[in-house]
Order: C-alpha cells, then structure tokens, then sequence
C-alpha cells in the first residue's frame, strides 16, 4: 500500500489565483475555468494528450502511419546490426585472450 502524501500541490488560475485540487482531470478543469470565467483561450495550459510526445503528432494517413513504420523498423535494424556488431567485437576479443 503507497503511503498518502502529507502535501498536495495545487494548481492555480495565473488570472485570480483561484486554487485547483489535484484530481484525475486537474489540467482540464484549469482549462474550464480559464475559458468559461475569464473568457481567455486556454494557451497558458495546452492540452496534455499522448500525440503530444510522438515527434509530428497525430498519424494523418496511410502514408504517414507507413513513413513512420518505416523509419521505426530502420531504427530497430540500426540498432541490432549495431548491437550484434559490439558482440561480436566482444567475443573476438575474449578468444583472443583465452589464446594468449
């Protein structure tokens, strides 16, 4: 069981302070209120979804999804050509020594 925190941190309004509770939801409800009570764009604390850490955003199309497949299946074979390369190296260099 994880220990309760003794301290919260709250979100507030940059306009009038107002103090948010942390919840499931708390950026959203910043964003309420910022819109609805002080009728601002709600800039000062974008969304939060999971496209925003994928480099390019959303897949758009077919092509899209495909270029990124691509380039994900590239950077795997890189990395594992690489990878068999360094044990390669490691394994010649430990026959070397058993030799000597």
């Amino acid at each position: 069981m994880k220990p309760v925190p003794t301290t919260t941190q709250l979100l507030l309004c940059p306009v009038c302070s107002q103090a948010f509770k942390p919840s499931k939801n708390e950026n959203s409800n910043l964003r309420r209120h910022i819109k609805d009570i002080h009728k601002m764009s709600p800039t000062m604390h974008p969304r939060k979804c999971k496209w925003d850490s994928i480099p390019g955003g959303r897949i758009k199309d077919d092509k899209d999804r495909n270029e990124r497949i691509r380039k994900s299946k590239r950077l795997w074979a890189r990395k594992t050509r690489l990878r068999r390369k360094a044990e390669e190296a490691a394994l010649g260099l430990c026959m070397l020594s058993q030799t000597d």
